[in-house]
């Protein structure tokens, strides 16, 4: 692509065919509001594409999502790349040096004074000239009774995109797997045998492995599932809870204001919620307090679950899975 059609991409979709503003429009409501993904927006991308299209849209943005919050939660610097050249095949010449390659190159006049119609933000009228202060808005969380609601109706919905039959998807699983019937989730990433299967692998493998207790992950899966208002996950988290031993109630006073839990634990499911909700708002204070208090390898590790998290989320959502009983 040139520049400027990349300089499109953040503010002129116009200058796209209606299907790609189509894929653009549900992209950019997947990563910032997952919260508010329904029926309607499948159905607007099913105008131009095939459900293992959509599907595949989906997990793709599921990965850069993760891709984002691991990058910006751990503060890794932007890289600097190089450009190798080929030796010649005579030993006695040397190599060029590599070349740096550069990437950030000056602005068209078309697009030096566009403000972006994809990041959200609000203007910051302290400051001169253009800035702008990136922001990240929830809505306020559901009363106990209305999740109950949501949760009841997850286990009724038909899934948006198509499910493998069980035994296809069971043959592409360890031998290990659990017995009985295979999760929702598992069935729709198996219409894809390799990469489906990679992350298949990798979800369960970040809920089994690890130095973070079953406790903690379930707790910050309830966290960041009830920010997304991903039901399925949702319900995945409380019936973890559960299992391990909480009440009803208990599972719900992760809704409150956490006065209840350690510093340690308060720190540590800060970063979740907004590593989770978007990596911009996660500060420097925010990160140092949770590696102050739980350790940095705790810290870390809480990051990469995170990011496997907030692709579940999105993943389970826009499909629209059937919470199982």
């Amino acid at each position: 692509m040139k520049e400027d059609e990349i300089a499109a991409l953040d503010s002129e979709w116009s200058a796209f065919t209606p299907a790609e503003q189509a894929a653009f429009a549900f992209g950019r409501k997947f990563t910032y509001e997952p919260q508010r993904l329904c029926d309607g927006d499948i159905d607007a991308l099913r105008k131009h594409y095939k459900d293992l299209q959509i599907l595949e849209m989906i997990l793709s943005m599921a990965q850069n999502n993760a891709t984002n919050r691991w990058k910006e939660g751990v503060a890794v610097p932007q890289s600097s790349f190089a450009v190798g050249t080929r030796r010649s095949s005579d030993p006695s010449t040397k190599a060029e040096p590599p070349r740096k390659r550069v990437y950030l190159t000056p602005t068209s006049e078309a697009f030096k004074e566009k403000i972006t119609t994809v990041a959200p933000y609000r203007a910051d009228e302290k400051a001169e000239g253009t800035r702008r202060s990136t922001v990240c808005e929830r809505p306020q969380l559901e009363s106990r009774a209305e999740v109950e609601k949501q949760l009841e109706a997850a286990r009724k919905r038909t899934p948006r995109l198509p499910l493998v039959d069980e035994d296809k998807a069971r043959a592409l699983l360890a031998e290990d797997w659990p017995k009985g019937n295979l999760p929702q989730w598992v069935r729709l990433l198996a219409n894809f045998p390799a990469s489906g299967k990679s992350q298949i692998v990798r979800l369960r493998s970040a809920d089994e492995k690890g130095d973070l207790t079953p406790l903690l992950k379930a707790q910050v899966s309830w966290i960041i599932a009830r920010q997304d208002r991903a039901w399925y996950a949702v319900g995945e988290a409380q019936r973890r809870l559960k299992s391990l031993g909480w009440s009803d109630d208990q599972v719900y006073s992760q809704d409150g204001d956490w006065s209840a839990f350690t510093p340690a634990e308060r720190a540590m499911f800060t970063v979740a919620k907004k590593l989770a909700a978007s990596p911009i708002v996660l500060t420097d204070h925010d990160a140092a307090l949770a590696v102050k208090l739980a350790g940095p390898r705790d810290v870390v590790q809480l990051v990469s679950y995170v990011t496997n998290r907030a692709a579940f989320d999105r993943i389970t959502e826009a499909a629209g899975l059937r919470l199982e009983e």
